[in-house]
């Protein structure tokens, strides 16, 4: 079988990024013949990729406007596809079935929609409720990261053809984190949907500063030299770190006590699996889907009201002072981990594709 993921970009160092690359690896490695299809080509895969995995782009570079671009890479897509008899496409986000079904209609090739936001937040007011119908209508399956979104799915688009598939775990390690270190860590994009800007309003109010614990986020984006400019006015350089992308990412995770996750929206956060599977205690807010489905509060972390910033930073002081807590949520998230390993997960991807 020739199975095709189409997928915005690969360069960049996101979850779904490295799950769709993961994913991508192992099909290979049962008998599939893989081809991820990007839209955008913004230099090498961040993530490593089988040697057998076809990698190919609808634009030579990024584009400044896809909403202009899509009747060309419906075109462009719909001639790759046939050139590689690809059987099934895999759309990483239900944003790419606004190019893929049309691409495959009046052919014999199934869509599937991998959604992996929240399906209640649109990216843009009209293509991604567009997008979210167009795939409840034609495409073969829908897979949702969480039950939640399953729901929605149901009720608001009328799809019946829905299942969930949680992300699994990506990372492998002998080792976890030793939770010697006062580190506080965040992974993810400098964007708005992360909500780094009330980490930082939340950091603020933390006694634990005191205590010579320094908050370390993780990542890139466009939001950088906002944040840099809000901890510089809030005189918070000596406590707070930001680090570029790295690709060795358990070491980091390593090297820190707790993970706190501020984000206004998730679909499931693979960096919570993670952070769970390496040991560490979470704090996150609790958003409509995602930490609510990984997170049991009070047994393997703390959940906080979303968007609270006080509630956060209470979470924080409270973990930060009592280490026997930190050490029981850590034994108890290693087990919760378990929950999401790779095997069965990539049995379930199996059942579809067949």
């Amino acid at each position: 079988m020739n199975i095709a993921f189409v997928i915005n970009s690969l360069n960049r160092p996101a979850g779904t990024e490295r799950i769709t690359s993961l994913l991508a690896n192992e099909l290979v490695k049962i008998g599939y013949n893989v081809t991820i299809i990007a839209i955008h080509n913004g230099g090498e895969p961040f993530f490593e990729l089988d040697d057998k995995i076809n990698v190919l782009y609808l634009c030579s570079k990024p584009a400044t406007n896809i909403y202009l671009r899509f009747p060309i890479n419906i075109v462009k897509l719909k001639y790759l596809i046939a050139k590689n008899k690809i059987n099934k496409v895999i759309d990483v986000c239900s944003a790419m079935s606004l190019m893929s079904i049309p691409a495959t209609f009046f052919t014999k090739v199934k869509v599937i929609t991998w959604e992996h936001f929240n399906a209640n937040i649109n990216w843009n007011i009209i293509t991604s409720p567009l997008a979210r119908k167009l795939a409840s209508m034609f495409a073969y399956r829908i897979v949702t990261l969480t039950q939640t979104d399953a729901n929605i799915f149901k009720n608001k688009f009328k799809a019946k053809n829905v299942i969930t598939i949680p992300n699994p775990i990506t990372i492998e390690s002998d080792e976890k984190a030793t939770l010697q270190e006062k580190v506080i860590l965040s992974i993810g994009r400098f964007e708005r949907q992360k909500g780094f800007d009330m980490l930082i309003d939340a950091w603020k109010q933390c006694s634990c500063r005191n205590n010579d614990w320094r908050l370390k986020i993780v990542g890139e984006g466009t939001l950088e030299k906002d944040m840099k400019r809000q901890i510089a006015d809030y005189n918070l350089n000596e406590s707070i770190d930001i680090l570029p992308p790295d690709s060795q990412i358990t070491e980091i995770y390593k090297k820190a006590s707790i993970y706190v996750m501020s984000s206004r929206f998730e679909g499931l956060p693979l960096v919570l699996i993670e952070a769970m599977y390496m040991g560490l205690p979470i704090i996150s807010f609790d958003c409509e889907t995602g930490p609510g489905d990984i997170v049991e509060n009070e047994k393997t972390g703390l959940l906080v009201s979303k968007n609270d910033t006080a509630a956060l930073s209470k979470a924080i002081d409270r973990l930060t002072q009592d280490p026997s807590l930190i050490q029981e949520y850590s034994a108890n998230a290693i087990i919760a981990a378990k929950k999401f390993e790779l095997t069965p997960i990539v049995k379930l991807w199996e059942e579809i594709l067949r």
